[in-house]
């Protein structure tokens, strides 16, 4: 939807707004979540359940009712705004253009942003999750409390991803640095700041104030990754990060939506980074079936630390924010297609596209 609906040159403001929106919902439902079991609305507990789970029907319904495939094809946008969005995004392929599997799954950069998702998972969905459980059981905060300082730390990590993405392209545009060393810097103190916090956690003893000051310094350090890992699929493949490729099959009336590789490559490390949801609590499990102690969660938060630094110092080594070559196959071509524009050489180009 981004690719089709937003013009370039606001793009990433809007891709921006849509990531930060996990964080700004996680400051809405945590308190609210915590208020509601400390009622006797619908038995306590159960309640957030029924209100979270009525909203996302909501939500869908208003998603079917007012969500336009194109903007061409919504009924009530004005011709000023068609035209604008027209004029200001990327152009359709019409060349066929596979997805390159093997060279993905065998380039290092691609393992570098997989290990480095993973790794960012990992601590995100354990303080996600588990969060509100240490502040109650370690911490001994109340529900109503609770909920507010797990949101606490969301706020903090929106407003630092802002900041780091503008400073990232001030930077960019400097030319001080190249864009895989920016992306580099960024997810270092995106992954290595959170492990330190944690670590500086273990040795807080009960001391509640300063335990979430770092928890909140971690997630608001975790905020520079989206100037990292996060925007690197676009990088290695810039060129499928627009709107889907459509292609015209040789039969009439046929024509098929090939998913670009920048949402594929994506998809990848989203699926593989979010086995965590599982494995996280497994492990937080694990060390606290003895008790809820202190030592106990602070062996989740050395496995959590170290986690987040195998990922970054993975990325710091394998990682590129260059164009691979596995994201830009037919760029050439295509290249060489726009550039001359007589009907031989168009011919030329359309038979060539079609043996590639």
């Amino acid at each position: 939807m981004i690719g089709r609906w937003s013009p370039k040159t606001e793009r990433s403001r809007i891709s921006t707004i849509i990531f930060t929106g996990s964080q700004m919902g996680n400051v809405i439902a945590m308190p609210v979540s915590g208020w509601l079991s400390s009622t006797d609305l619908l038995g306590g507990w159960p309640s957030v359940f029924y209100v979270f789970g009525s909203l996302g029907c909501v939500w869908f319904l208003a998603w079917s009712a007012f969500i336009y495939e194109t903007p061409s094809q919504h009924p009530n946008i004005s011709k000023e705004e068609l035209l604008f969005i027209e004029q200001n995004k990327d152009e359709k392929t019409k060349q066929k253009n596979d997805i390159p599997w093997k060279d993905i799954f065998t380039s290092l950069p691609m393992w570098a942003v997989i290990v480095a998702h993973f790794g960012h998972n990992f601590g995100f969905l354990i303080l996600l999750t588990e969060m509100p459980t240490y502040l109650s059981t370690i911490l001994h905060f109340d529900i109503k409390s609770n909920g507010i300082l797990s949101a606490l730390p969301y706020v903090v990590q929106a407003m630092s991803a802002w900041l780091a993405s503008y400073l990232a392209d001030r930077i960019r545009e400097s030319g001080r640095l190249s864009i895989t060393n920016i992306r580099k810097v960024s997810n270092s103190i995106g992954l290595f700041g959170p492990a330190i916090c944690l670590l500086g956690v273990t040795v807080s003893g009960c001391r509640p104030e300063l335990i979430v000051a770092l928890l909140s310094m971690a997630l608001a350090l975790n905020g520079f990754i989206y100037s990292g890992f996060n925007i690197t699929h676009v990088d290695m493949s810039p060129e499928y990060a627009g709107p889907p490729l459509f292609i015209v099959d040789p039969l009439p009336d046929l024509v098929y939506i090939v998913r670009p590789v920048a949402s594929t490559i994506f998809g990848i490390t989203n699926a593989i980074s979010n086995v965590c949801g599982i494995i996280g609590p497994m492990i937080v499990g694990y060390f606290t079936a003895s008790g809820a102690t202190i030592a106990n969660w602070s062996d989740v938060f050395y496995v959590t630390a170290a986690v987040y630094t195998v990922g970054a110092v993975f990325y710091a080594i394998f990682a590129s924010a260059e164009l691979q070559p596995w994201g830009v196959r037919n760029s050439a071509q295509e290249k060489k297609c726009n550039f001359d524009s007589t009907s031989a050489q168009e011919k030329k180009c359309n038979l060539d596209s079609t043996k590639s």
